[in-house]
């Protein structure tokens, strides 16, 4: 069974410019948000953050 087609590797092959968030907040709002805003690629930082439980 092949893999599916990932168009972030083919866009990083190709040599375009894709644009991306570093998300630092330990809240499922603020990663809903970002994840529905265009963005090529997103970080989720759980760690490097002023977050506790």
């Amino acid at each position: 069974m092949p893999a599916p087609h990932n168009e972030f590797k083919s866009a990083l092959a190709e040599g375009r410019t894709l644009y991306g968030c570093w998300l630092g907040l330990a809240d499922p709002y603020s990663a809903e948000l970002m994840g529905t805003a265009g963005f090529d690629w997103l970080v989720v930082d759980g760690e490097h953050a002023p977050n506790d439980l």
